[in-house]
């Protein structure tokens, strides 16, 4: 099978592809080849290939990085015939990765908190302008538009 193939097949870039190669991630056969658009080593690609294209593709959409991948891959090639050793190396990526989105998750969830304050207290000063027309707008600075009404009632 050849790059474009396996591209569309996989729903990979023929560049993606090659990156994947270039980094060790596969190693397609080369076949040798002469047409009038083509003469050379081409890439032929075998199911193994299809397959570590597929879990390169599924790991990184799962943020794995190109090491973290190859560090599965390299377990896999270096464990039993199976692959079942790899298996416990992808485990222990995915409690890591797990890890990482439960604290980016509070983190998030500490930041909207925050932005909500703000939005309160940047409607409670509009409020305070809209009764008090008179009173310039000029009171407030423009930090004051970003604190949070519980560090307002502090200044």
């Amino acid at each position: 099978m050849k790059i474009s193939d396996v591209a569309k097949r996989l729903g990979l870039n023929p560049k993606t592809i090659r990156f994947y190669e270039e980094q060790g991630l596969i190693a397609p056969k080369r076949a040798d080849s002469e047409s009038w658009f083509s003469t050379g080593k081409n890439r032929v690609f075998g199911q193994e290939d299809l397959s570590r294209l597929d879990f390169v593709k599924k790991a990184r959409e799962l943020d794995f990085s190109i090491k973290e991948i190859q560090s599965v891959l390299d377990y896999y090639d270096q464990g039993p015939a199976c692959g079942c050793g790899s298996r416990t190396r992808v485990d222990e990526l995915i409690d890591r990765k797990l890890a990482e989105v439960r604290q980016l998750k509070q983190s998030l969830q500490e930041l909207e908190k925050k932005l909500i304050d703000i939005r309160a207290n940047n409607a409670a000063i509009a409020s305070r302008l809209a009764a008090e027309p008179n009173e310039p707008e000029g009171e407030f600075l423009i930090a004051d538009y970003i604190l949070p009404a519980s560090n307002k009632a502090e200044k």
